[in-house]
């Protein structure tokens, strides 16, 4: 176990347990989303850095992309547009969550309140041996509203939260992943050769080209047309 599995095995013994630490943590958010201070702090979209947790307000029909907690890995820039690569752990079981950023933490990380080294091969690499690769999601900087970046002291508390108007359930998540993972390595052959520019592009002929990802960029297309230009 680790320094982060340490510090949320404490802060649940101050509740009834998982659920009731969920509904506490994820109002406790809410309202810091409504003011800034130090530990969650309202942030220029052009301040993001690869490396930590925010939480966006984005621009998307989805509850689940349109309140998102993040942690970006990567970026990537083409044409007028600047992609940010985040896990979106909205898509992720909060068990999963603590286990996956615990391999990755130190006592450092929080007392320094510093962004953590991360590359997004790896980082994609390690999701797939969990089978939450899919959690990786794009977004167009244009369409985030308001971000808010947490410090590493307040991430244990985090992880076992989200937006209130987002009701966690756990039998869904397990859904969702039964479903993926059973065209996996498809999907993944398909993003080895994707370009992200692809995803962007709105034609007929991009789209013949993906099978298993044809579903995820529609619905990116059809948000950046709705909302990123």
């Amino acid at each position: 176990m680790g320094i982060l599995l340490e510090k949320i095995n404490e802060s649940l013994k101050s509740g009834k347990g998982i659920a009731d630490n969920f509904k506490n943590n994820s109002l406790f958010f809410y309202e810091k989303y409504q003011k800034s201070d130090n530990e969650v702090q309202s942030t220029r979209v052009q301040d993001i850095q690869i490396g930590r947790f925010y939480f966006f307000h984005y621009m998307d029909d989805s509850n689940w992309i349109k309140y998102s907690p993040v942690f970006t890995i990567g970026q990537k820039k083409f044409e007028n547009l600047t992609i940010l690569f985040s896990i979106n752990l909205n898509m992720i079981p909060i068990q999963v969550r603590a286990s996956f950023f615990d391999q990755f933490m130190t006592e450092k990380d929080f007392i320094n309140d510093r962004s953590l080294p991360v590359e997004m091969t790896t980082t994609y690499n390690e999701l797939f041996r969990y089978g939450f690769e899919y959690s990786i999601m794009e977004y167009n900087v244009n369409q985030i509203s308001l971000v808010h970046r947490i410090s590493m002291p307040l991430v244990p508390k985090f992880l076992y939260s989200g937006h209130p108007i987002n009701k966690y359930d756990p039998n869904k998540l397990y859904e969702i992943w039964k479903v993926k993972s059973k065209t996996k390595y498809d999907r993944d052959k398909e993003m080895s050769q994707a370009l992200i520019k692809d995803f962007y592009n709105i034609s007929d002929d991009i789209n013949e080209n993906y099978v298993v990802l044809k579903k995820h960029i529609q619905r990116l297309q059809n948000s950046f047309e709705k909302y990123g230009r």
